[in-house]
């Protein structure tokens, strides 16, 4: 992951927050839902291997918190707007996951993950910050 630029994607919350790191394409390399305290020690580990391009993090419930992480370590980051991104990461999740049995006789949209999803969201949060940055670009 060293060689690559890596956008750093976080979908803060109360008490679990969705972490994901993907590539400059939107390929996800990494996902995973942490506790705050989990986030700051995989964080200090992870930067001293990798630097990452950007951090986006999503402007909804729980954001102060890792803004005040961030900016403690002088670390720049883009707030994202995340209306709608559960709607989204849950059709990530299904796209990954497809329902099984029974369940696959529902519609989608009527179903929830079987687990928690916010990892997913932060890959939600994570896109719509490349696309941000390349609409940017083309200004």
């Amino acid at each position: 992951m060293n060689s690559q630029k890596l956008i750093l994607a976080i979908d803060p919350g109360r008490e679990k927050i969705g972490v994901a790191i993907l590539d400059l394409d939107g390929n996800v390399l990494f996902r995973a839902i942490m506790s705050f305290s989990e986030l700051t020690s995989w964080y200090d580990k992870i930067n001293s291997e990798c630097k990452f391009f950007r951090v986006a993090v999503g402007d909804g419930t729980g954001k102060e918190q890792i803004v005040g992480f961030l900016e403690q370590r002088t670390i720049s980051y883009t707030l994202v707007d995340e209306r709608g991104s559960s709607e989204e990461a849950r059709k990530l999740y299904f796209r990954e996951h497809p329902p099984r049995g029974w369940r696959r006789l529902i519609p989608r949209s009527l179903l929830f993950p079987e687990r928690s999803f916010d990892d997913w969201q932060a890959v939600v949060i994570g896109r719509r910050f490349l696309e941000l940055i390349q609409r940017e670009e083309n200004l």
